[in-house]
């Protein structure tokens, strides 16, 4: 469909002449810059404050709480047993109840130690610094036990404090086994929230190199590091561990320390060492040591920190900011991908930090969005007129609106697909080789800039690309009822946004008005203005209930005697000229007020009526009416109200019904039928034109047909109008109608009508409308109405 579609734009442009437009020279200062262009630099705009703020907040840590959750949240979901190589000692409350002490003491350490090495342990480590001296005899045997164990001991240290609210210089082993041991650092740090910790490999005491206690327990032979994070994915529970008195008192199986390196330390709940470990809570801060060495036994760990992820988000968002394209894909692809490569890294040993540059994603991704719901069309792939209005040019160009008449009624039968390839396609074809920068689409209306033409060359190209437009949505609609309405602004001296209003205001326009274009030049301006302050006027009228009105006899052919008459619209406004009643009542129409205009109308009507039925009781006051109201019970219920109020005999009232548009009988049925009791005559009005026809006559039971002027002025000259008037007459006749025709100027029209049967006959032969008190001295005559 859309393929046939674009064939037959392609052949009606070179049919009608579009196929040679020149293109606009590049580099030429009166080029306008184009709306994508303006809203690339507002996208640019958007990726540099994003990656901005995505540096700055990975530089202040600002998201590191977050981070810290979302990676032990990483370290969940690879989760496995630890290695079974490094064993926990746990001087837990059992130990410690049963050898009845608050800690244990150097002869028991002493004898654990014996234990462990004869039982094959490689390395035995305390996570305590044996800085306070004991009993000399446990000293000396503690010290004793060293020397022995030279090589395969390491005793606990911290490094030194230095700032501004503590200064220490560390904590080390009592100077009697310094030389006899070695030193392992307990030193380690927790994070905001207690979500993360971080550990050394090394550090320094007293001038002194010292591998801290997770390096010293795996080995570590790599790079010094500062500080790294132990992989929180091992099972903490999985890591083998021993109780304190059991070793003391041989109550182990010697497998389970053989060829192993092993860490004595505190366990017991009374213990200040217990730290916070995410999905798990209060864990001692021996396990942090262990799991800290399995890390290091995998390698050095690497810390990428925020570069790569900010890295990937800076060329997600920077891609997406110059790409013509408005799928977001490339930002949502980054911010969903960067969790799943951080978890790849974390099983390699790589720690990335990713929350700052997802945060740089997420506020890049919200800014494309609002730009993309503010400059674009959601419909289909164009920018919207408040994107168009972004535009600097605008002197050199003329604003087309295209209002696609239907296109609601019609995208019911498409999907959503098949209408945006559809309007995708009108896109490409307003666009042609140059006429046209960027086109907007709003609501059922495409808006462009062109260039600017003269008044003549614009009529010519606006007739013709209206009714190219035309045929291309018909053909493809198959709709003869489907159009396209052009409208054009060339109001150079305003704001371009302004002028875009103004020229989908006059598309709208030539839609209702059923015209191919309007071009809103200063004449229809002026126009519009006119027709504004005409609304103005009826709407002051309505409620001042101000309008006036004259009277136009209907004369008896037959006798001359004045029998009725119309009543018209004649009205001087706010002491200026007479506003023309033709533009009064389709300034009502348009605007809905139709129905108040009638009722006001008839009020005066009625009211200076009941003076020419005291002249005579069977005159007819004739009111104009539309028949589509006649479906509207409302306006029904007032007419009758105004009829009672002024006491005016409803026998004597007859409504002149006029119409351009079919009726439907189904809604008009009741309330003929109640105008019929009522007595209510009605008139069928310009019968011959519009849908004023036969089918009328057998739709509206009328006691009265009126033949229209064009028809009537034009028998003298025209043999056909005399042969209309004459069959109008007959079949009236032979219907029992009442006939009246309208136009009579001259005494031989009367005459011939007089001749062909015709009733009765109202024209300036007769008078033109005049106010009551004239209407009254004329019936008050007895001779025939004739105009002096």
């Amino acid at each position: 469909m859309i393929s046939s579609l674009a064939s037959l734009t392609a052949f009606l442009r070179r049919s009608f002449g579009f196929a040679d437009v020149p293109s606009p020279v590049p580099g030429d200062p009166k080029s306008q810059q184009s709306g994508e262009a303006l809203l690339r630099r507002k996208r640019t705009k958007v990726a540099i404050l994003a990656i901005l703020f995505g540096i700055i907040s990975s530089a202040i840590e600002l998201p590191l709480p977050v981070e810290d959750g979302f990676r032990a949240a990483r370290a969940q979901l690879r989760l496995r047993p630890a290695p079974q190589d490094i064993v926990v000692v746990a001087i837990d409350d059992a130990s410690l109840d049963e050898l009845q002490v608050a800690i244990p003491s150097r002869f028991h350490d002493s004898a654990v130690i014996d234990r462990l090495i004869d039982a094959g342990a490689q390395k035995v480590v305390f996570d305590r610094a044996h800085a306070d001296p004991e009993t000399p005899a446990a000293d000396a045997m503690f010290a004793q036990t060293l020397e022995a164990q030279r090589g395969k001991v390491w005793l606990g240290t911290t490094s030194p404090v230095d700032t501004m609210l503590q200064k220490s210089d560390g904590i080390l082993p009592a100077p009697q086994f310094r030389s006899k041991a070695n030193w392992a650092g307990m030193d380690g740090w927790g994070a905001p929230f207690a979500l993360s910790s971080t550990f050394p490999t090394q550090i320094v005491v007293g001038g002194r190199d010292v591998p801290s206690i997770s390096a010293v327990l795996s080995d570590y032979r790599g790079t010094p590091l500062a500080r790294y994070r132990p992989d929180y994915a091992f099972r903490v529970e999985t890591i083998p561990t021993a109780r304190f008195s059991d070793v003391l008192h041989g109550r182990f199986d010697v497998d389970a320390f053989k060829g192993k390196n092993v860490v004595i330390g505190n366990t017991f709940v009374a213990n200040p060492d217990f730290y916070n470990l995410p999905f798990y809570g209060k864990v001692p801060g021996v396990y942090f040591h262990v799991l800290g060495a399995h890390t290091l036994k995998r390698g050095t760990p690497v810390d990428l920190m925020w570069v790569p992820a900010i890295l990937i988000a800076g060329i997600a968002i920077a891609s997406l900011a110059w790409s013509r394209s408005r799928s977001p894909r490339p930002v949502w692809f980054a911010f969903f991908g960067l969790p799943g490569l951080a978890l790849i890294f974390d099983e390699l040993g790589v720690n990335i930090d990713i929350m700052s540059a997802m945060l740089a994603l997420l506020g890049a991704g919200i800014g494309f969005r609002r730009l993309a719901q503010k400059y674009y069309s959601s419909e289909v792939n164009a920018m919207t007129t408040t994107a168009l209005s972004l535009e600097t040019a605008n002197g050199e160009h003329d604003v087309y609106a295209l209002k696609i008449a239907s296109l609601a009624e019609m995208s019911e039968d498409w999907s959503a697909r098949e209408l945006g390839e559809f309007v995708n396609t009108l896109i490409t074809y307003v666009k042609g080789p140059g006429e046209a920068g960027d086109v907007a689409f709003e609501r059922d209306m495409l808006v462009w800039l062109g260039p600017r033409m003269d008044p003549v060359s614009l009529d010519r190209h606006a007739d013709g690309l209206a009714l190219m437009l035309k045929t291309i949505i018909s053909h493809e609609w198959r709709s003869a009822s489907s159009s396209a309405a052009l409208g054009i602004d060339t109001n150079y001296a305003l704001p371009l946004g302004q002028r875009i209003k103004k020229a989908m205001q006059a598309a709208d326009e030539a839609a209702n008005r059923g015209v191919r274009f309007i071009i809103n030049n200063p004449a229809y301006l002026e126009a519009r203005n006119h027709r504004i302050e005409i609304i103005r006027v009826l709407e002051k009228g309505l409620r001042e209930r101000s309008i006036g009105v004259a009277y136009q006899p209907k004369v008896d052919l037959a006798s001359g005697r004045i029998v009725g008459a119309e009543t018209l619209i004649r009205w001087h406004a706010e002491g200026g000229g007479y506003v023309n009643p033709q533009e009064l009542v389709l300034a009502a129409e348009a605007n809905d007020r139709i129905n108040e205009l009638t009722i006001a109308v008839m009020e005066t009507a009625l009211a200076e009526g009941r003076h020419a039925i005291a002249l005579d009781p069977q005159f007819k006051l004739a009111i104009n009416m539309s028949a589509k109201s006649l479906s509207d019970t409302h306006l029904l219920f007032d007419m009758m109200t105004v009829l009672g109020r002024h006491g005016f005999p409803a026998e004597n009232l007859m409504l002149e019904l006029t119409e351009t548009a079919k009726l439907e009988d189904a809604r008009i049925a009741p309330q003929i039928e109640v105008l019929k009791q009522r007595g209510i005559s009605l008139s069928i009005d310009d019968f011959g034109t519009g849908q004023s026809n036969l089918e009328y006559i057998e739709k509206l039971p009328s006691s009265e047909l009126k033949i229209d002027k064009k028809f009537v002025q034009h028998m003298a000259s025209s043999e056909e109008s005399r042969a209309v008037v004459r069959a109008t007459i007959e079949i009236a006749h032979s219907l029992g109608k009442v006939v009246v025709a309208e136009g009579v100027e001259d005494e031989a029209v009367a005459a011939a009508l007089r001749a062909m049967g015709c009733d009765l006959a109202q024209g300036f032969l007769y008078a033109p409308a005049i106010p009551m008190s004239e209407l009254l001295v004329m019936m008050g005559t007895s001779q025939i109405a004739i105009n002096s």
